[in-house]
């Protein structure tokens, strides 16, 4: 059978034909929770994700019917009046509402209500504490999809930022009905690796996107996991079951890795500090030596000096004294030194005699002479 051939215009004409007239998806009234809502174009237009189950239709309300639309939230159950539309030059089926009437909370926010209330009765958000996350990191396990926006931005940060420790990437998925048997073996399989620290991560995305991480069993397997784990997982309000009971969790998976990279760096930055205090310690330390030096060599100068003056001084009164005292001297006044032939000097006429040879030292000379007569006299 040849298959009818027919160009991407021609198609999208077709099936809008389809959509618009012949299926008679012009009235429709549509229930479901919603669990994703977002305005666009400077709030133009109110863009928002109906679910059943673990089925989603996407809806839009125009700006001209936004005025009929009553405060929504997330978690609200509701009934949707609009149509089925198929954009041509798009090629998208999407689901134009005019009008939508609350009925109610949703079961998935009724449930996750009671999810959070009995695991904080229980105390499992605080089993795991960030005081428990090791000052040292050498080695950490990153859970999330290879590949992926938030995989690229983990990878980014950490060729920027300076961390201290080696990164394994353990793939897994993160969103739909498998993620959570995945991301248990992954936890097992990082767990079985012995790291330092586990983080868990994904980018953002619409609400039910994040189920996954609202898993009884994955939230159980973190609260008791005896390594410290912490996740970044969508972008600033998605806060799940599992980021509550991890040992400290972030809004994006930037957030949780530039975290990582600067907890690790922080006892090199701790220890650079204290190295910076010892040096500057040791600086003022020698500072203070060399102030003190230089004033003990100033006083040592001041005595030195002080001290030598003195010695000069006491120097020349007895280099006076001692020509005063020196018995050559003496000699200058006409007196003689008269010694015998034994070098013996003489102090009594008693130590001559008759004929004796005597020898004379004068004030330029020496001269001998010989003793001829000997005159003793007593003094009392």
């Amino acid at each position: 059978m040849t298959p009818l051939r027919l160009t991407v215009s021609e198609f999208n004409t077709i099936f809008a034909d389809i959509v618009h007239h012949q299926l008679q998806l012009n009235k429709l009234c549509i229930s479901g929770e919603i669990t994703q809502f977002n305005y666009y174009n400077d709030k133009q237009h109110l863009y928002l994700t109906l679910s059943h189950n673990n089925d989603h239709l996407q809806c839009v309300v125009y700006n001209q019917h936004l005025k009929k639309i009553p405060v929504i939230h997330n978690g609200d159950h509701c009934e949707v009046i609009g149509q089925c539309k198929f954009l041509k030059h798009k090629g998208q089926l999407i689901f134009s509402a005019v009008a939508i009437g609350l009925d109610g909370t949703g079961d998935k926010k009724t449930t996750r209500t009671r999810q959070l209330s009995k695991f904080n009765k229980d105390g499992k958000f605080k089993l795991k504490t960030e005081s428990d996350i090791p000052t040292i990191l050498e080695n950490v396990c990153i859970i999330t999809s290879n590949q992926s926006a938030a995989h690229h931005d983990i990878m980014s940060i950490l060729t920027k930022s300076p961390h201290t420790f080696e990164s394994i990437l353990i793939p897994s998925s993160v969103q739909g009905l498998v993620a959570p048997r995945e991301l248990q073996q992954a936890l097992t399989i990082a767990e079985s690796l012995s790291p330092d620290l586990i983080c868990i991560s994904r980018g953002g995305g619409q609400d039910h996107d994040f189920d996954c991480f609202f898993d009884d069993s994955l939230a159980n397997h973190i609260c008791h996991s005896s390594i410290p784990i912490v996740t970044g997982i969508g972008h600033k309000i998605n806060t799940t079951l599992c980021c509550l009971c991890a040992n400290q969790h972030f809004e994006t998976p930037t957030a949780m890795i530039q975290w990582v990279s600067d907890h690790s760096m922080h006892p090199i930055h701790q220890a650079s500090i204290t190295l910076d205090s010892i040096k500057n310690q040791i600086n003022q330390t020698l500072q203070n030596l060399t102030t003190t030096l230089t004033h003990i060599e100033d006083e040592f100068h001041q005595s030195i000096e002080k001290n030598l003056a003195l010695l000069i001084q006491k120097s020349m009164h007895l280099n006076d004294q001692i020509v005063t005292l020196n018995p050559i001297e003496k000699l200058t006044n006409g007196f003689v030194y008269c010694k015998t032939d034994t070098e013996k000097p003489l102090k009594t006429v008693q130590q001559i005699k008759k004929n004796d040879t005597i020898y004379l030292t004068l004030r330029n000379g020496k001269a001998s002479a010989t003793i001829k007569h000997v005159n003793q006299t007593t003094y009392s």
